[in-house]
């Protein structure tokens, strides 16, 4: 199968979704692989290669292009958590796949402020150390996409 949709957009297999789906659930490698029944090398290939048909460096970028792609069901709708504008900032640039590092040469905040609204989005979005599953639950709140979601 190739990795390219007519148009110009990608397609990803069903075990690289399978992997993708189970990331934005918050899993690691370990669990995702424990999960499917297959090593943890066998993830990260099928994670990588899925990166790089959607051009995603980081899974964050990978699981908010497979929502928005449609190929991944959007999530059901919950209730939205209010979000400030720094969170929301911070948001936009977790799902273009930055690290904070990156964040920090994009915003002419102090880095306090950075980490901060950072920590608070993961936080609000109850995905602390699972930015991939705050990407998945802004999906689920409206944050993210075009359209918005009728609970």
């Amino acid at each position: 199968m190739s990795g390219r949709a007519p148009g110009g957009g990608f397609l990803l297999t069903t075990r690289e979704l399978e992997a993708v789906d189970l990331a934005a659930d918050g899993l690691k490698i370990e669990a995702i692989a424990e999960r499917l029944g297959v090593k943890a090398t066998t993830v990260q290939s099928r994670l990588k290669f899925a990166r790089l048909k959607t051009g995603s460096l980081r899974t964050t970028a990978l699981v908010h292009s497979t929502y928005a792609s449609k190929q991944l069901a959007r999530p059901p709708a919950e209730d939205p958590v209010e979000l400030s504008g720094d969170e929301l900032q911070v948001l936009g640039y977790l799902a273009d796949g930055l690290t904070v590092v990156e964040m920090k040469e994009r915003v002419s905040w102090p880095e306090h402020r950075l980490r901060d609204a950072y920590g608070d989005l993961l936080a609000a979005l109850d995905a602390t150390y699972r930015p991939a599953y705050a990407i998945k639950r802004a999906w689920a709140m409206g944050h993210l996409g075009r359209e918005k979601q009728t609970a």
